[in-house]
């Protein structure tokens, strides 16, 4: 029913393989929906994949990449997934149903079983810096999380476009409609529209654009203003590079113009990560990549007018002069009087009186019955 042999690997070969070569981590991921033969290296388009990637690379823990076609291609079905054997075979993601999984669940599985049994880039932070690093995830899980969530799968226009070609590619008619739409009507109810999610967006990159350190005269490369990355980095870089390049979130990139701090620091990280590679990732792969520089002066305006940030400015309606409103008062009259006049015309003509007498004496004559002659 589902496109894409499941290529999994067993227990056996992630332990002979793990045992000569460390603790490594094999990511199943979605694949790349524009790329026929997509790279190992290559980051997801999917925002949950993306999170899992995002970590890996900024943790240095040793993984490779498997690209899947759709989530029955992965162990779990469901994306993304992990294998990793440390001390014992594991598959953490969903539970093995492509429908009823859920990612954002997954996502938040391999984060936990990447923290305790791998590395927490959090270990050596002090209690400031915790805070710290909890307001910049906060931001990022929520407010931001929020508002890419809506434009890529809530948004109809969106969906229809770009969401669902992109999910769906894989998949033969008419599954490459029927299962995006599956998928999103899980989702349930939507929590905010169109304004208030460009409204989140632009407040989010305010308070990421007060908070980051300014970057001048000092090598402070991530969201702490420290050179090692922490658990925010992945949560922050994570979001705000699903924003920078996903085809889905155009009006969220017109709010984002105007915080250069908030794109310098995308631009930043994106460097750091893209040069921590897979394990699998092949000669061609260390010269590919997505090397393009971040260019916001190819994004379109945003939609903030003076004071309300998110919120398109309404013309104040003129108000009618006194000349006016009798103009359109002896308007509205003329109309009614032309009703009227169309009713009575109908109702009391001439032609109109005869049909009703013809009408009424057929009605008689077939009413009345024939009189029988006596002998």
């Amino acid at each position: 029913l589902f496109p894409g042999s499941r290529r999994k690997i067993t227990q056996q070969n992630m332990t002979a393989r793990n045992a000569s070569d460390g603790s490594v981590v094999v990511l199943h991921k979605w694949s790349s929906p524009s790329s026929p033969d997509p790279s190992p290296s290559e980051l997801s388009f999917d925002l949950e994949c993306l999170k899992i990637e995002t970590y890996l690379r900024l943790g240095e823990i040793p993984f490779e990449t498997e690209v899947c076609q759709t989530p029955s291609s992965s162990p779990s079905s469901v994306l993304p997934c992990v294998e990793a054997v440390n001390g014992e075979y594991t598959v953490v993601g969903g539970l093995g149903d492509e429908i009823k999984n859920d990612p954002k669940v997954a996502t938040y599985r391999i984060l936990h079983h990447l923290k305790h049994e791998y590395k927490n880039l959090n270990e050596i932070l002090s209690d400031t810096d915790r805070a710290r690093d909890v307001c910049f995830s906060s931001v990022a899980n929520s407010l931001l999380k929020e508002a890419c969530d809506y434009f890529t799968w809530t948004h109809e226009d969106t969906f229809i476009e770009k969401t669902r070609p992109m999910y769906g590619s894989k998949y033969p008619f008419p599954l490459n409609r029927i299962v995006p739409n599956r998928w999103r009507e899980k989702r349930g109810v939507p929590t905010c529209d169109a304004t208030k999610a460009r409204v989140s967006a632009s407040q989010a990159f305010q308070v990421i654009e007060t908070m980051l350190p300014d970057t001048d005269g000092n090598d402070s490369l991530f969201a702490l203003g420290s050179q090692s990355p922490t658990n925010c980095d992945a949560d922050l870089f994570s979001v705000l590079y699903y924003v920078v390049s996903s085809n889905a979130t155009d009006a969220l990139r017109a709010e984002l113009k105007a915080y250069p701090k908030v794109i310098a620091y995308v631009e930043n990280v994106k460097q750091y990560v893209l040069a921590r590679k897979p394990l699998n990732s092949t000669k061609a792969d260390e010269t590919s990549g997505d090397g393009k520089k971040i260019d916001p002066t190819t994004w379109r305006d945003g939609t903030r007018r003076r004071k309300c940030q998110g919120w398109e400015e309404k013309e104040e309606k003129r108000k009618m002069t006194p000349d006016e409103k009798k103009m359109r008062r002896h308007a509205v009259y003329s109309v009614l009087f032309a009703l009227s006049s169309v009713v009575a015309f109908v109702m009391f003509s001439p032609g109109m009186t005869m049909v009703v007498e013809m009408n009424d004496l057929e009605q008689n004559e077939g009413s009345e019955e024939p009189v029988e002659e006596g002998d």
